[in-house]
């Protein structure tokens, strides 16, 4: 029970951590994406201002031959081309012409926009440099140049040139788009939480599940290997009492001790198999081959086994088809259904082992007349360790990984094992194999 709680209790952690390191990773995601989005649409933005203003400052440095009266923000033509706006109304670009002396020349032109750019001072240091101003609480984007004293036209020829262009609609955008931007981006980096939380849950199922597997493998085999241990370690201690007995004398010590090395021998050969799949390194020798030659030698010795404890063993193998299989380990597969089925059928009962073809698939069914197995466990024999009776596996010399061995050699076969109920008792294993088809 506190190992259970104690294993919980790592896995919440472990979940945790991963959930924050995701949240992280989207937080991360997020505002770079945003700032790139942001900064891109803000660039893209100036560039149109720019070049507005980059027009009209050609338009003054290239500009014809013209009288003053005639300047094109003359008071006459400025109320035609620009209707006198309301106090504070926006409004686009405007020329601001000053002398050497910063004093601003063309006053009467600008009409109602003086009010609001009348404070505009001449900085000589911003000559050529664009940048932004807040004037009345409107925003403008400004550049400064000197017109040549050759300049064609007199007004401009040798003075000081600001052109001033407002930008509050294009303020007015970037601030929406940004708002709009962090509302959508913080919806969304909600909803990557929530679905983050709900993902992490689903990845982290199985690692849990293999996890709480492997620590439930560890302990079960450690449980396996002591007995076996502890029955060797007393049996020597009780010789080493009586150390004036002869062999003769503890023969039945040493029987016994023997006994348990080779259940341990098997065991581990069983670890080291079920090791060996779960890494992926054990190597297959496929060959094409028909079932009378893989099935042949594992069935032969098992039939003087059974005859010997006066069990019928019926055997009815007729289909001919190509596999590709590794021999060795389908010899193996059916040597550990037929021991199954050895040791769970009553004296008198009767073990099968027959063929058939189902569609695409070979199928070999090793049948006994036991007790059956219960619904319940059908679901559950193909895990380590995992024993129906343990009592009986222990009478018997089992410990509970030949299934689970036999259910890797059919999976690395590209195949399929399952479980049964022979009619009218006992229980039936089939393991269908893929057909090699000719071509």
């Amino acid at each position: 029970m506190k190992r259970k709680t104690r294993l919980n209790k790592i896995t919440r952690r472990q979940s945790a951590r991963q959930f924050i390191l995701v949240m992280m990773t989207f937080a991360i995601l997020f505002i770079s994406l945003g700032m790139i989005v942001y900064n891109s649409f803000s660039t893209s933005t100036y560039s149109s201002i720019d070049r507005d203003i980059k027009a009209q400052v050609n338009m003054i440095r290239h500009s014809p031959n013209m009288h003053p009266d005639n300047e094109p923000h003359g008071p006459e033509q400025a109320k035609r081309n620009h209707p006198i706006p309301q106090p504070n109304a926006p409004f686009q670009t405007s020329i601001l012409i000053y002398n050497n002396s910063g004093k601003l020349l063309n006053k009467a032109s600008l009409g109602n926009r003086y009010t609001v750019l009348k404070n505009l001072p001449l900085r000589k240091n911003d000559l050529n440099v664009k940048k932004n101003i807040v004037i009345s609480n409107m925003n403008f984007r400004i550049k400064l140049i000197h017109a040549s004293k050759n300049n064609k036209n007199p007004v401009y020829a040798g003075n000081y040139i600001m052109v001033v262009q407002n930008i509050d609609n294009q303020m007015q955008a970037l601030e929406n788009f940004e708002r709009i931007l962090i509302i959508s981006f913080a919806l969304f980096w909600l909803i990557s939480l929530i679905l983050s939380y709900l993902l992490t849950r689903f990845t982290m199922r199985p690692i849990i599940k293999s996890w709480k597997q492997q620590s439930e493998f560890v302990n079960d085999a450690a449980h396996e290997l002591r007995t076996p241990l502890a029955i060797i370690q007393g049996k020597l201690e009780y010789m080493l009492t009586k150390p004036n007995d002869t062999i003769i004398d503890e023969a039945e010590q040493i029987s016994v001790s023997l006994d348990e090395v080779n259940r341990l021998n098997s065991l581990t050969n069983s670890l080291l198999d079920l090791a060996r799949a779960d890494q992926s390194s054990t190597k297959l020798d496929f060959k094409e081959t028909n079932p009378e030659f893989f099935l042949t030698d594992p069935i032969k010795p098992f039939t003087d086994i059974i005859n010997s404890q006066e069990k019928v063993f019926q055997i009815d193998i007729k289909q001919n088809v190509v596999l590709n299989v590794d021999r060795d380990k389908i010899k193996q597969l059916l040597i550990i259904l037929l021991d199954n089925a050895t040791k769970y059928t009553p004296k008198h009962g009767t073990i099968g082992v027959s063929d058939n073809i189902e569609g695409n698939k070979y199928q070999i069914m090793v049948s006994d007349t036991g007790v059956g197995i219960s619904d319940d466990d059908k679901k559950k024999i193909f895990g380590r360790f995992y024993r129906v009776d343990k009592s009986r596996n222990k009478n018997s010399g089992g410990h509970g990984l030949g299934l689970s061995i036999a259910e890797q050699i059919v999976h690395a076969h590209h195949g399929k094992i399952f479980v049964r109920d022979n009619v009218p008792v006992g229980t039936i294993f089939i393991v269908e194999l893929p057909i090699k088809h000719k071509k």
